[in-house]
């Protein structure tokens, strides 16, 4: 067993741990690319709004964890041969490191999409997203070598499976949770979170996303509702509460 738990833990480590917002263009609609430069300068305009939003609702939740918990690093990726993507991951530090790759912000349309996205990044950190995949993949890859094994196959193979499984067993609930804190987040920092979700029209009909992603409809009526909530909280004088 101690052996099956270290073969396991192996295989997490050797994996990339992190959330992707993926804006394929296979199967989505046509998307007018805006030169990189002022791509990259309205990313660090909108960051330098909604990052201190974000940190301030993450520190909400999280005042038991170390300051770099919630203290969000702005990155991004310059490479130009990469699909457009935005993904969360952990510094070595501890500190979470939000990245736009250049493709993805040439993509964004206004300074709306920047906002909600990243609002979405943060939001899978203040969810615990990536700590929670990695136990499910770790739970995942355990039974799956356990029951390779009694079954007289290959553990590692059971192991892999298990992993990947596992990985995969929330990963569209999360994506509507970070769906739900990025509306909140985006609002607080004064966008528009309904223009914002928008950037999910130019991701339907990918059915590799949807492996990993819920619909594009399903996330704009959670963000729909969410803007409900959002709206009717501010009507009666108050700020509704970030819950997902």
């Amino acid at each position: 067993m101690r052996k099956l738990l270290a073969t396991a833990a192996t295989a997490l480590l050797a994996a990339c741990t992190s959330t992707t917002t993926p804006l394929p263009q296979q199967g989505s609609q046509p998307v007018a690319m805006r030169d990189t430069q002022s791509s990259v300068n309205a990313y660090y305009r909108v960051a330098a709004r909604v990052e201190p939003v974000a940190e301030s609702v993450c520190r909400s939740f999280h005042s038991n964890k170390p300051r770099n918990f919630c203290d969000f690093q702005v990155k991004v990726n310059t490479d130009p041969s990469e699909p457009p993507n935005a993904y969360q991951t952990i510094g070595r530090d501890g500190r979470p490191i939000i990245t736009f790759n250049v493709n993805m912000l040439r993509s964004f349309r206004n300074d709306d999409e920047i906002a909600f996205v990243f609002g979405h990044e943060a939001g899978h950190q203040i969810a615990r997203h990536i700590e929670q995949t990695q136990n499910n993949q770790l739970a995942g890859a355990v039974l799956g070598g356990i029951l390779v094994a009694v079954g007289g196959g290959d553990a590692q193979v059971g192991v892999d499976i298990g992993g990947a499984i596992g990985g995969r067993s929330y990963s569209k609930k999360y994506e509507l949770q970070a769906d739900t804190i990025a509306a909140h987040i985006a609002d607080r920092a004064g966008y528009n979170a309904a223009i914002g979700a928008r950037t999910f029209e130019r991701t339907r009909g990918s059915s590799a996303l949807l492996a990993t992603h819920p619909p594009s409809a399903q996330r704009l009526d959670q963000v729909a509702r969410t803007i409900q909530v959002i709206n009717s909280a501010k009507a009666q004088g108050g700020r509704a509460p970030v819950a997902w």
